[in-house]
C-alpha cells in the first residue's frame, strides 16, 4: 500500500470513491450521493488540493487503485484555527480487516502533529459505526459528547458521538 496526498489531478477517482462511500455506507457520513452528484469536478478538484499547514486529503493505492481515503480540514478563523476535523474516512470492502483505515489515520494524525499551532483534532462518528469508533479510541481519540439523532437516513435516526484527539495542551 501507498499512502499519499491526494491533489486536484486526482479528482475523478477520488469523486468515483467518495460516491461509493456515500452509497454503501449512509449511515456513515452527513453527506448523500445527491450531495456528491451536486459538485461539479472543479468544486471536487478544489477540495482535495492540499493547504499549507492546513486541509488535505489522504489516499491509500494498491496496485495504483485507490483503495481509501481520510480528509482533514483545519479552521480558518484565528479563534478556531487551533482544531481541525477528520472527515471522509473509507476504505473499500475488500481492503478491510487489513490495518489501512488504521495506517491512514496515523498518516493524518503525524502529519497533523506537524503543525505546531494546531493543538487538537475533532471527529464525529455515527454510532452504528463500532469498528470505526474502536479504531479511534484505539488512536487515542477521547469521546466528548453524542448528538442524538446527529442523522436521518432513510427513515432512520442515528446518533453520532464527537471524538477529540488532543495534539498537545
Amino acid at each position: 500500500m501507498k499512502i499519499r496526498i491526494l491533489t486536484a489531478a486526482d479528482a475523478e477517482i477520488y469523486s468515483q470513491m467518495r460516491l461509493e462511500a456515500l452509497e454503501t455506507e449512509p449511515r456513515a457520513f452527513s453527506s448523500s450521493p445527491a450531495d456528491h452528484h451536486a459538485l461539479t469536478p472543479g468544486q471536487i478538484g478544489e477540495r482535495l488540493q492540499p493547504a499549507e499547514g492546513g486541509s488535505f486529503v489522504l489516499g491509500a493505492f494498491h496496485a495504483g487503485n485507490l483503495v481509501g481515503t481520510v480528509g482533514f480540514w483545519r479552521e480558518r478563523q484565528p479563534k478556531l484555527r487551533h482544531k481541525g476535523t477528520v472527515w471522509g474516512v473509507y476504505v473499500k470492502p475488500e481492503y478491510r480487516g487489513q490495518g489501512l483505515a488504521r495506517a491512514l489515520m496515523a498518516a493524518l494524525v503525524d502529519r497533523t502533529r506537524g503543525y505546531p499551532d494546531l493543538r487538537q483534532v475533532n471527529l464525529a462518528v455515527a454510532a452504528t459505526q463500532v469498528a470505526a469508533e474502536r479504531l479511534y479510541r484505539s488512536l487515542g481519540f477521547e469521546q466528548f459528547g453524542c448528538e442524538r439523532a446527529a442523522l436521518v437516513v432513510e427513515g432512520e435516526l442515528v446518533d453520532e458521538y464527537w471524538m477529540v484527539l488532543r495534539l498537545r495542551t
